[in-house]
């Protein structure tokens, strides 16, 4: 049995055929639907946050507070385990702040907090990968530096059919989203050291996608990938969209992955995203 313990939020979007029998637990992000607060995951999932937009409500959302932290950490320190948080994107959310005050309450050394520098799938695949390396008994120093070198390699993109929801949810300006809704721009969102922003636009729907393969098979030409795609409520375009991907590239290993609530209540239903790098940073 491991004597290190991956820890990851549920902003990770992991689907559950993925931690099986990992070292590998999700601590759940907080939806707020007016005056009621929800576990992602357990009270709260993306099928009631999909109805209720259809009922013209706007939940919010809150990373896990250092107490929710406390209680994930303790069992397993009590246990002799050693914690590694691969957590959300700091410069996008609160997470790994809250985090680290839990982490200060243990032993030093006893639990690490590591920024994935992302979000979605590609904080998934870097918990992934350090649970496996957990699982095949590497060493503490191994696994955080496989962490980096999958930090530093992975892919995340987001092709968005529509910005009202962004506009809704604070994180684009109103008079972007009716200029982009005038103009019907799609969007291609990636991250670039931490911060999601904006890549590729595009004057159509199909287009974007075009943009979204074309990113995946630009990497995926040149070595074998490890490859997630991601949805909100589309879940035929996204098996779609990842047998093209399987005639195109090759896939080590895939995953199809409905993008957390936590995450679709920026973007709205819809969206199709992928997270990939190189198979090879998963071996060994």
């Amino acid at each position: 049995m491991s004597e290190i313990h991956i820890l990851t939020d549920s902003a990770a979007s992991l689907p559950k055929e993925a931690i099986n029998d990992l070292p590998l637990s999700v601590i759940p992000t907080w939806i707020q639907v007016a005056n009621h607060s929800f576990r992602e995951g357990t009270e709260f999932d993306s099928a009631k946050l999909y109805e209720l937009f259809r009922q013209g409500a706007l939940p919010t959302t809150s990373q896990p507070s250092p107490g929710d932290f406390l209680e994930f950490f303790k069992p397993l320190v009590e246990q002799g385990k050693r914690v590694i948080a691969v957590l959300v994107t700091a410069k996008g959310s609160g997470t790994c702040a809250s985090a680290s005050i839990a982490a200060e309450m243990f032993p030093e050394g006893a639990v690490t907090v590591f920024d994935s520098a992302t979000t979605a799938m590609g904080t998934g695949l870097q918990a992934i990968a350090a649970a496996e390396a957990a699982r095949a008994g590497q060493s503490m120093q191994e696994i955080m530096d496989k962490l980096v070198e999958v930090r530093e390699n992975i892919k995340v993109h987001l092709a968005v059919p529509t910005l009202q929801y962004l506009c809704r949810s604070g994180r684009i300006s109103q008079a972007k989203a009716l200029l982009a809704g005038i103009l019907n721009i799609k969007v291609v969102l990636t991250t670039e050291n931490g911060i999601v922003v904006v890549g590729e636009k595009t004057r159509s729907w199909p287009n974007a996608i075009k943009v979204l393969e074309a990113q995946v098979a630009n990497v995926g030409e040149k070595t074998p990938l490890i490859l997630a795609v991601y949805h909100t409520d589309v879940p035929a375009l996204a098996r779609e969209f990842y047998q093209r991907l399987e005639t195109k590239v090759s896939i080590a290993r895939g995953y199809i992955s409905e993008l957390s609530a936590s995450l679709a209540v920026h973007g709205g239903p819809g969206m199709l995203g992928a997270a990939f790098c190189p198979a090879h940073l998963f071996n060994g």
